[in-house]
Formats: C-alpha cells, sequence, structure tokens
C-alpha cells in the first residue's frame, strides 16, 4: 500500500513576531513528524511592513529558507513561502514585495479589518458579531478579486476567537457572502488552505471546517492547500492527516504543492 504524501504549507519560525522557533528546528520537526514538503510561510503583515520591521524580517526568512533548501536537499522539499497580511492595507508596497522576490507559494490572509486590530485582540462582550464577520468576508472578497496568492488562510480565522457563548450556530446568515468568496477563489484557481490548528483549540475542528470545503468543491474549486500553522516544533505536522481526511470527504482527490508559484498536484490515498 502506498503511504500517504504528508505536505505541511503553513509555519512560522523565528522571523515571524509570533514565533521563537529557528527555522533548522521547524526543518528537523518536520521530517521527525514524516513530512515531505512543507512551506516556510512567515509572516508579513503589510500595515506594519516597514514599522514594525516585516521588510527586514521576510529578507532573513528568504535567504534562510534557500539554505535549508540545500541542506535537507533528499530528505525534505521547501518551500520559501510567506503568510502575506492584509495586502491591500498597503498595496503599492505589496505589490512591490511580491515583484522584488521569487516566492515558491503565497499564503494569502487577513487578520484584521482595515484600520482595526488583529481579531485575537477583540473584547467580544463589546463587539456584535453578525457585522463584524459580515465585514470580513466583504475584504476577504475584495482581497481574493485582487488575487496574487495561491492559497488563502484560515477562511474562517474569526471564528477561532469568538467566545463560544457568542459563536453562532451555523454559517447560514453569511452563506451568500461565503459563496461569493468561495467562487471567486474557483474562478481564480486560488487554492482554499484547510488549516488543522483549530482542531488543538477550543474551536475542535479545521478552519475551515467540512461544511465549506465541500461548499468549494461544489462550487467548482479544484485546489487545496493544507497547513497546521505551527509556531512551535511540537506542532509541525500536526494533524495533517486529519486535515486530508476533510479534504477528501469534501470530494477533493488532490492536495497541492507549490514550487516557483506553480501547482503540483498530488493524489490523496
Amino acid at each position: 500500500m502506498c503511504k500517504q504524501y504528508l505536505t505541511d504549507f503553513h509555519m512560522h519560525t523565528e522571523y515571524s513576531p509570533d514565533s521563537d522557533s529557528s527555522m533548522l528546528n521547524m526543518c528537523n520537526a518536520a521530517v521527525k513528524s514524516g513530512m515531505i514538503e512543507i512551506a516556510i510561510t512567515d509572516h508579513v503583515e503589510m500595515t506594519g511592513f516597514y514599522s514594525d520591521g516585516f521588510d527586514k524580517a521576510i529578507a532573513l526568512s528568504f535567504e534562510q529558507a534557500g539554505e535549508m533548501q540545500k541542506l535537507f536537499e533528499g530528505r525534505l522539499k521547501i518551500a520559501r513561502g510567506i503568510e502575506l497580511g492584509e495586502p491591500l492595507h498597503n498595496l503599492e508596497e505589496t505589490e512591490l514585495l511580491l515583484d522584488s522576490y521569487e516566492f515558491d507559494f503565497v499564503l494569502g490572509a487577513l487578520h484584521n479589518l482595515k484600520n482595526e486590530q488583529d481579531f485575537y485582540y477583540y473584547d467580544y462582550s463589546d463587539v456584535d458579531v453578525p457585522e463584524m464577520i459580515n465585514k470580513y468576508f466583504t475584504e476577504l472578497l475584495e482581497m481574493v478579486e485582487w488575487g496574487r496568492f495561491h492559497s488563502l488562510a484560515h477562511f474562517t480565522y474569526p471564528f477561532r476567537y469568538i467566545p463560544k457563548n457568542l459563536y453562532p450556530a451555523d454559517y447560514r446568515i453569511w452563506r451568500d457572502k461565503i459563496d461569493d468568496v468561495l467562487l471567486a477563489l474557483a474562478e481564480k484557481d486560488i487554492a482554499l488552505e484547510i488549516n488543522t490548528s483549530g482542531l488543538r483549540k477550543d474551536i475542535g475542528k479545521t478552519i475551515p471546517d467540512l461544511p465549506i470545503v465541500h461548499r468549494f468543491r461544489e462550487l467548482g474549486g479544484e485546489r487545496i492547500t493544507v497547513g497546521s500553522d505551527a509556531h512551535t516544533q511540537k506542532h509541525v505536522g500536526r494533524n495533517i492527516e486529519d486535515g486530508l481526511l476533510v479534504a477528501k470527504q469534501a470530494g477533493f482527490e488532490y492536495v497541492t504543492v507549490f514550487h516557483k508559484g506553480n501547482p503540483e498536484m498530488i493524489k490523496i490515498i
């Protein structure tokens, strides 16, 4: 029987502000956990590109990821990537960044609404959750329509932090907005990420979960990526097989990896 081809296309190293794990340790952890391909996707939040030093950090991350490719040759395939946060909030610098580096993989992300803080920091007792999520999906659609990235990270990101007592029973009230984003992804051949971090958090499911991944397939989506969103060695590769199972249950036969921006479809066993 063939062995499952395991890929983790979302992880962070010491070049991200929320990780202190060395890239070498993250790559060693990937080998130990049975990964065949990974992508280093250190954070670049475009709202703080210069003020918060993301310009310097990504230069170092990109350079060291190239060194890791050589060091782990024959043991682990490594894509030089980026998690590109809020690209439309600083579009001129975003375009310049993407033109300046030959990233293998660009993971698009929206961690906060324009002129607002990261959803992680909200005091949700003072938030109109349905309206906040309406605005989130509206901005997400604008980002997808711009489209200079390969996969959309953690589609339901805000839900990772909404307290359970405020958590909606289902996504029904946002169905049309969700469909608009998923359809735009499918039309642009942009992948949808299945982020497995939710399986180790209170939310207890992948981000997005099976119903949304299945809906993406119904609307013509063909590409998915799977990532642990690891910030420490112990989370590298965590629940990747569970993510692949969600993809398979949703009707996907392949997981996608990227080299120099070009997609490669890997059969899910």
